[in-house]
């Protein structure tokens, strides 16, 4: 009986930067977030304001909502909305108010820092609108001017993957001088600091399950699964479109007359990271796959699991050069994987004890 060997190039024994907390590349997004508003430098300087003789409240809510594009998973692009507050002057004889909002377009760049989480820098620029209102009782009328204006902005944050499709992150975002003291009197700097819920787009496609069609397993045939379905980051527990996958590859199997065959079940890792992490996350993925295939149905005597780390690199030495982590970690993924391979009995060569 000749070996069949059923690759399944899975995101499986990685080491834990390989995440499903990573987005699918050429994917869109979208969210929201609210917080902190906050404004310095709120003097004003021209067009008949002065400044208050009372009170000023600098600190206001602050929300936004927000669309992206996912280019790759380090780098994607921002537009969105912001709601910077109404900062009202509270004084004796000189009171008003000054509010702003606008619309944002950022370049996200992305790290990877721990288990489903990263860190981010954006930078890019605010159009916004700023409104201005005030009233001096010593010298009347009021004064109520509006203006719009371009500023240079950057934020940084952190980022939480809750699932393949939900994450939520803190953020600051910076803005420098909003507003124009010639038309509205101040330009004050924003800060906004908030937490946001992310929606991701495109994350759940169970991928394609291909087989060579063939029913007899004394003939060649290959099973093949792609990569990012099976597990979420750093989790050895099979995802619901991972069970579906593994479905397909039982009902496949299920189909050959393998009665008198054994099956062998091996998980692989990248490079990234300890050896002995890597060993002991391919050992227990392979044999979560065993452990669902048994439940299946298939003879617990006849599957077998075994971990191979970071052994037998299918990408040899093509990713040698790469020094980008982000990079790396797409050019290793090959390595990243499950073989099953269906053996005649006669085949299986069993270690003596000594």
């Amino acid at each position: 009986m000749k070996k069949t060997a059923i690759a399944i190039a899975v995101a499986l024994a990685g080491f834990a930067t390989v995440a499903q907390a990573t987005p699918k590349e050429n994917t869109w997004y979208t969210g929201t977030q609210f917080g902190l508003s906050h404004y310095d430098d709120t003097k004003y300087y021209g067009n008949n304001y002065q400044n208050n003789d009372g009170s000023t409240h600098k600190s206001q809510l602050g929300s936004g909502v927000f669309f992206g594009y996912q280019a790759t998973p380090a780098l994607s692009f921002d537009f969105g909305y912001n709601w910077l507050g109404r900062m009202p002057n509270k004084g004796k004889t000189i009171h008003g108010s000054f509010q702003t909002q606008g619309v944002q377009l950022s370049t996200k760049f992305t790290y990877p820092l721990a288990n489903n989480v990263d860190v981010y820098t954006r930078l890019g620029s605010m159009v916004w609108h700023a409104d201005s209102k005030q009233t001096n009782l010593t010298k009347p009328p009021s004064i109520h001017s509006k203006t719009t204006g371009i500023s240079p902005l950057i934020g940084c944050g952190v980022e939480y993957t809750i699932t393949k499709n939900w994450a939520t992150h803190l953020d600051y975002q910076w803005t420098n001088n909003i507003g124009d003291a010639h038309t509205v009197g101040a330009r004050p700097d924003n800060s906004l600091f908030s937490v946001g819920i992310t929606y991701r787009f495109g994350q759940n496609e169970p991928e394609t399950f291909i087989t060579s069609g063939s029913s007899s397993i004394s003939e060649n045939n290959h099973f093949t699964l792609k990569s990012d379905v099976l597990f979420t980051f750093n989790q050895t527990t099979l995802t619901a479109d991972g069970q579906k996958i593994l479905d397909q590859l039982y009902n496949q199997l299920n189909n050959l007359d393998t009665k008198d065959a054994s099956i062998v079940v091996v998980g692989y890792s990248d490079r990234i990271g300890s050896s002995l992490y890597n060993q002991k996350i391919s050992e227990k993925r392979s044999q979560s796959v065993v452990d669902y295939l048994i439940e299946k149905g298939i003879p617990a005597d006849q599957i077998t699991a075994r971990g191979e780390g970071q052994s037998n690199p299918i990408s040899a030495h093509s990713c040698e050069s790469i020094n980008d982590r982000q990079a790396l970690i797409v050019c290793l993924a090959p390595d990243r994987r499950v073989e099953v391979e269906v053996k005649d009995i006669q085949d299986v060569v069993i270690p003596s004890s000594n």
